[in-house]
Protein backbone atom coordinates (compact mmCIF):
# COMPACT_ATOMS: atom_id res chain seq x y z
CA UNK A 1 0.00 0.00 0.00
CA UNK A 2 1.41 3.92 -1.01
CA UNK A 3 1.33 5.81 2.21
CA UNK A 4 2.13 9.02 -0.40
CA UNK A 5 -0.05 11.59 -0.13
CA UNK A 6 -0.88 15.11 -0.94
CA UNK A 7 -2.50 18.05 0.02
CA UNK A 8 -3.70 20.60 -2.15
CA UNK A 9 -4.92 24.30 -1.43
CA UNK A 10 -8.48 25.61 -3.13
CA UNK A 11 -8.61 28.68 -1.04
CA UNK A 12 -6.87 30.33 1.32
CA UNK A 13 -8.22 33.50 1.68
CA UNK A 14 -10.08 34.62 5.14
CA UNK A 15 -13.11 36.65 5.82
CA UNK A 16 -14.37 37.11 1.62
CA UNK A 17 -12.91 36.40 -1.72
CA UNK A 18 -10.76 39.04 -2.92
CA UNK A 19 -9.76 38.07 -6.61
CA UNK A 20 -8.14 41.73 -7.14
CA UNK A 21 -4.83 41.65 -9.37
CA UNK A 22 -2.86 42.52 -6.07
CA UNK A 23 -3.82 39.19 -4.94
CA UNK A 24 -3.27 36.70 -7.69
CA UNK A 25 0.08 35.27 -6.46
CA UNK A 26 -1.09 34.02 -2.91
CA UNK A 27 -4.87 33.56 -4.32
CA UNK A 28 -8.11 35.47 -3.58
CA UNK A 29 -10.50 32.07 -2.98
CA UNK A 30 -11.87 31.46 0.80
CA UNK A 31 -10.82 28.21 2.61
CA UNK A 32 -10.86 24.69 1.03
CA UNK A 33 -8.33 21.61 1.22
CA UNK A 34 -8.26 18.24 -0.30
CA UNK A 35 -6.30 15.76 1.15
CA UNK A 36 -5.69 12.98 -1.61
CA UNK A 37 -4.58 9.09 -0.52
CA UNK A 38 -3.00 7.17 -3.03
CA UNK A 39 -4.77 4.24 -4.04
CA UNK A 40 -7.84 5.88 -2.40
CA UNK A 41 -10.64 6.93 -4.89
CA UNK A 42 -12.91 8.73 -2.02
CA UNK A 43 -12.72 12.20 -1.69
CA UNK A 44 -11.65 13.89 1.24
CA UNK A 45 -12.20 17.65 2.12
CA UNK A 46 -11.95 20.55 4.34
CA UNK A 47 -14.22 23.65 4.28
CA UNK A 48 -16.44 24.82 1.13
CA UNK A 49 -15.11 28.32 0.23
CA UNK A 50 -15.14 29.61 -2.88
CA UNK A 51 -12.28 27.24 -3.65
CA UNK A 52 -14.64 24.23 -3.87
CA UNK A 53 -15.64 24.79 -6.97
CA UNK A 54 -13.03 25.03 -8.76
CA UNK A 55 -12.33 21.49 -7.42
CA UNK A 56 -15.58 20.32 -8.61
CA UNK A 57 -14.41 21.80 -12.21
CA UNK A 58 -12.00 18.78 -13.08
CA UNK A 59 -14.08 16.29 -11.25
CA UNK A 60 -17.39 16.89 -12.89
CA UNK A 61 -17.78 13.79 -15.13
CA UNK A 62 -16.49 11.57 -12.17
CA UNK A 63 -18.47 8.58 -10.18
CA UNK A 64 -17.87 10.07 -6.74
CA UNK A 65 -18.00 9.57 -3.03
CA UNK A 66 -16.53 11.46 -0.23
CA UNK A 67 -16.86 12.98 2.75
CA UNK A 68 -16.53 17.11 3.59
CA UNK A 69 -15.43 18.15 7.12
CA UNK A 70 -16.47 21.74 7.53
CA UNK A 71 -15.08 23.74 10.08
CA UNK A 72 -17.87 26.25 11.33
CA UNK A 73 -20.64 27.61 9.01
CA UNK A 74 -18.92 31.43 8.36
CA UNK A 75 -19.61 32.32 4.97
CA UNK A 76 -16.23 32.42 3.66
CA UNK A 77 -16.07 28.50 4.31
CA UNK A 78 -19.61 27.70 2.64
CA UNK A 79 -19.41 30.14 0.31
CA UNK A 80 -18.66 27.41 -2.60
CA UNK A 81 -20.94 24.93 -1.43
CA UNK A 82 -23.82 25.56 -3.98
CA UNK A 83 -20.96 25.76 -6.93
CA UNK A 84 -19.68 22.35 -6.60
CA UNK A 85 -20.71 20.57 -9.67
CA UNK A 86 -20.77 17.08 -8.13
CA UNK A 87 -23.11 17.90 -6.34
CA UNK A 88 -25.44 17.91 -9.52
CA UNK A 89 -24.47 14.44 -10.36
CA UNK A 90 -27.23 11.67 -9.46
CA UNK A 91 -24.37 8.78 -9.43
CA UNK A 92 -22.36 10.44 -6.36
CA UNK A 93 -22.73 10.32 -2.55
CA UNK A 94 -21.21 12.62 -0.55
CA UNK A 95 -21.07 12.88 3.56
CA UNK A 96 -20.88 16.33 5.26
CA UNK A 97 -19.82 16.71 8.92
CA UNK A 98 -20.11 20.19 10.71
CA UNK A 99 -20.04 20.54 14.85
CA UNK A 100 -23.27 20.97 16.06
CA UNK A 101 -24.45 24.77 16.32
CA UNK A 102 -25.52 25.23 19.99
CA UNK A 103 -29.17 23.28 19.74
CA UNK A 104 -28.79 23.21 15.57
CA UNK A 105 -27.27 20.48 13.32
CA UNK A 106 -25.70 20.26 10.23
CA UNK A 107 -28.83 19.86 8.23
CA UNK A 108 -30.62 22.63 9.77
CA UNK A 109 -27.61 24.93 9.72
CA UNK A 110 -27.60 24.16 5.80
CA UNK A 111 -31.29 24.41 4.97
CA UNK A 112 -31.24 27.79 6.69
CA UNK A 113 -27.98 28.79 4.60
CA UNK A 114 -29.12 27.93 1.43
CA UNK A 115 -33.21 28.81 1.78
CA UNK A 116 -34.39 30.60 -0.79
CA UNK A 117 -34.47 34.12 0.96
CA UNK A 118 -30.60 33.61 0.49
CA UNK A 119 -30.29 31.77 -2.63
CA UNK A 120 -32.41 29.98 -5.41
CA UNK A 121 -30.77 26.60 -5.07
CA UNK A 122 -31.75 24.53 -1.68
CA UNK A 123 -30.14 21.44 -0.80
CA UNK A 124 -32.71 19.74 -1.56
CA UNK A 125 -32.55 20.03 -5.27
CA UNK A 126 -28.85 18.42 -5.42
CA UNK A 127 -29.34 15.60 -7.75
CA UNK A 128 -26.50 13.62 -5.63
CA UNK A 129 -26.91 11.71 -2.81
CA UNK A 130 -25.70 14.13 0.36
CA UNK A 131 -26.10 12.93 3.80
CA UNK A 132 -25.56 16.00 6.68
CA UNK A 133 -23.77 14.27 9.67
CA UNK A 134 -23.58 16.61 13.04
CA UNK A 135 -20.30 15.99 14.39
CA UNK A 136 -20.18 15.28 17.85
CA UNK A 137 -16.66 15.24 19.54
CA UNK A 138 -15.37 11.93 18.76
CA UNK A 139 -12.83 9.94 16.95
CA UNK A 140 -14.61 8.99 13.83
CA UNK A 141 -12.62 5.98 12.14
CA UNK A 142 -12.73 5.63 8.22
CA UNK A 143 -11.47 3.12 5.82
CA UNK A 144 -8.05 4.58 5.43
CA UNK A 145 -7.78 7.26 7.63
CA UNK A 146 -9.54 8.81 11.08
CA UNK A 147 -10.61 12.14 12.47
CA UNK A 148 -10.72 14.08 15.54
CA UNK A 149 -11.34 17.51 16.86
CA UNK A 150 -11.19 20.19 18.98
CA UNK A 151 -12.82 23.27 19.73
CA UNK A 152 -11.38 26.30 18.48
CA UNK A 153 -10.93 29.79 19.95
CA UNK A 154 -13.23 31.59 17.88
CA UNK A 155 -16.53 33.45 17.69
CA UNK A 156 -18.99 30.44 17.14
CA UNK A 157 -18.49 26.22 17.46
CA UNK A 158 -15.96 25.79 15.28
CA UNK A 159 -13.26 22.52 14.70
CA UNK A 160 -9.88 22.05 14.36
CA UNK A 161 -9.92 18.83 12.98
CA UNK A 162 -7.32 16.16 12.97
CA UNK A 163 -6.89 13.93 10.13
CA UNK A 164 -4.67 10.64 11.35
CA UNK A 165 -3.77 9.29 7.22
CA UNK A 166 -1.12 6.77 7.07
CA UNK A 167 0.35 7.07 9.96
CA UNK A 168 0.43 10.97 9.56
CA UNK A 169 -1.08 13.78 11.43
CA UNK A 170 -2.49 16.56 9.52
CA UNK A 171 -4.35 19.24 11.98
CA UNK A 172 -6.59 22.20 9.74
CA UNK A 173 -7.05 24.89 11.88
CA UNK A 174 -7.90 28.19 9.43
CA UNK A 175 -10.28 30.02 11.97
CA UNK A 176 -8.57 30.01 15.26
CA UNK A 177 -7.48 32.73 17.94
CA UNK A 178 -4.54 32.03 19.79
CA UNK A 179 -5.08 34.62 22.67
CA UNK A 180 -1.99 36.41 25.07
CA UNK A 181 -2.47 34.55 28.50
CA UNK A 182 -4.29 36.94 30.07
CA UNK A 183 -6.50 34.77 32.26
CA UNK A 184 -6.43 30.89 33.61
CA UNK A 185 -9.23 30.31 30.70
CA UNK A 186 -6.33 31.51 28.02
CA UNK A 187 -3.68 29.44 29.43
CA UNK A 188 -6.20 26.04 29.81
CA UNK A 189 -6.88 27.00 25.84
CA UNK A 190 -3.20 27.25 25.16
CA UNK A 191 -2.01 24.03 26.95
CA UNK A 192 -5.28 22.08 25.38
CA UNK A 193 -4.06 23.22 22.03
CA UNK A 194 -0.44 22.71 22.22
CA UNK A 195 -1.12 19.16 23.26
CA UNK A 196 -3.25 18.63 20.83
CA UNK A 197 -1.09 19.64 17.39
CA UNK A 198 2.65 19.12 18.64
CA UNK A 199 4.12 16.38 16.60
CA UNK A 200 1.60 17.06 13.97
CA UNK A 201 3.04 16.23 10.50
CA UNK A 202 1.30 19.37 9.36
CA UNK A 203 -0.59 21.92 10.96
CA UNK A 204 -2.73 24.25 9.08
CA UNK A 205 -3.20 27.11 10.83
CA UNK A 206 -4.83 30.67 10.44
CA UNK A 207 -2.68 33.66 10.31
CA UNK A 208 -4.84 36.28 9.18
CA UNK A 209 -3.21 39.41 10.91
CA UNK A 210 0.33 40.53 11.94
CA UNK A 211 0.61 41.62 15.99
CA UNK A 212 -0.46 45.40 15.11
CA UNK A 213 -3.78 44.37 13.12
CA UNK A 214 -4.88 41.72 16.02
CA UNK A 215 -4.62 44.25 18.73
CA UNK A 216 -6.89 46.04 17.23
CA UNK A 217 -9.27 43.07 16.44
CA UNK A 218 -9.25 40.93 19.91
CA UNK A 219 -12.12 38.64 20.04
CA UNK A 220 -12.46 38.46 16.30
CA UNK A 221 -11.71 34.54 16.09
CA UNK A 222 -8.18 35.20 14.45
CA UNK A 223 -4.55 34.87 15.24
CA UNK A 224 -1.32 37.15 14.35
CA UNK A 225 1.62 34.90 12.62
CA UNK A 226 3.81 36.16 15.52
CA UNK A 227 1.62 34.44 18.08
CA UNK A 228 1.00 31.37 16.24
CA UNK A 229 4.79 30.75 15.57
CA UNK A 230 5.74 31.54 19.18
CA UNK A 231 3.41 29.18 20.40
CA UNK A 232 4.43 25.93 18.24
CA UNK A 233 7.85 26.73 17.35
CA UNK A 234 8.89 24.24 20.39
CA UNK A 235 6.39 21.42 19.51
CA UNK A 236 8.20 19.50 17.17
CA UNK A 237 5.57 20.60 14.55
CA UNK A 238 7.44 19.56 11.10
CA UNK A 239 5.20 21.68 8.47
CA UNK A 240 3.72 24.57 9.64
CA UNK A 241 1.05 25.64 6.67
CA UNK A 242 -0.34 29.54 7.87
CA UNK A 243 -3.69 30.64 5.71
CA UNK A 244 -6.90 32.72 6.13
CA UNK A 245 -4.60 35.51 4.80
CA UNK A 246 -6.71 39.01 5.21
CA UNK A 247 -8.38 40.11 2.33
CA UNK A 248 -6.61 43.17 2.83
CA UNK A 249 -3.18 41.77 2.46
CA UNK A 250 -2.00 42.08 -0.60
CA UNK A 251 1.24 40.16 -2.60
CA UNK A 252 3.69 42.50 -1.50
CA UNK A 253 2.39 42.24 2.01
CA UNK A 254 2.27 38.79 2.66
CA UNK A 255 5.52 38.25 0.41
CA UNK A 256 7.64 40.20 2.77
CA UNK A 257 5.94 38.52 5.78
CA UNK A 258 6.71 35.09 4.42
CA UNK A 259 10.56 35.90 4.02
CA UNK A 260 10.38 37.46 7.62
CA UNK A 261 8.85 33.81 9.09
CA UNK A 262 11.23 32.08 7.23
CA UNK A 263 14.37 33.74 8.33
CA UNK A 264 13.50 34.23 11.91
CA UNK A 265 11.46 30.47 12.84
CA UNK A 266 12.65 28.34 9.69
CA UNK A 267 15.10 26.42 12.09
CA UNK A 268 11.71 25.54 13.78
CA UNK A 269 10.52 23.60 11.28
CA UNK A 270 11.32 21.22 8.48
CA UNK A 271 8.84 24.00 6.24
CA UNK A 272 6.87 27.36 7.19
CA UNK A 273 5.46 29.54 4.87
CA UNK A 274 2.19 31.32 4.01
CA UNK A 275 0.46 29.04 1.85
CA UNK A 276 -0.72 29.75 -1.59
CA UNK A 277 -3.44 28.94 -4.01
CA UNK A 278 -3.05 25.92 -5.72
CA UNK A 279 0.09 24.88 -3.65
CA UNK A 280 0.15 21.36 -3.04
CA UNK A 281 1.88 19.59 -0.23
CA UNK A 282 3.34 15.68 -0.74
CA UNK A 283 3.82 13.51 2.24
CA UNK A 284 5.52 10.03 1.65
Amino acid sequence: MNDRLKIKFWGVRGSTPSPNLYNMEFGGNTTCIQIEIDGFDELLIADCGTGIRNLGNELIDTKLKGKIFVTHPHWDHLQGFSFFKPFNNSRNHFEVYMPPQGSKGCEEVLQKYLSDTFFPISIGMFKAKIDFLTYEKEKLDFERYSVEYMSARHTMPTAIYKFHVNNKEIVFAPDNEIPSIENASDESFIKEFQEFVAGADVLIHDSQFDKNQYNARKGWGHSDWQTVLETTKDLQVKKLLLTHHDPDNNDKVLANRNKEIQESYGQYFEQVCLVKEGQEIILS
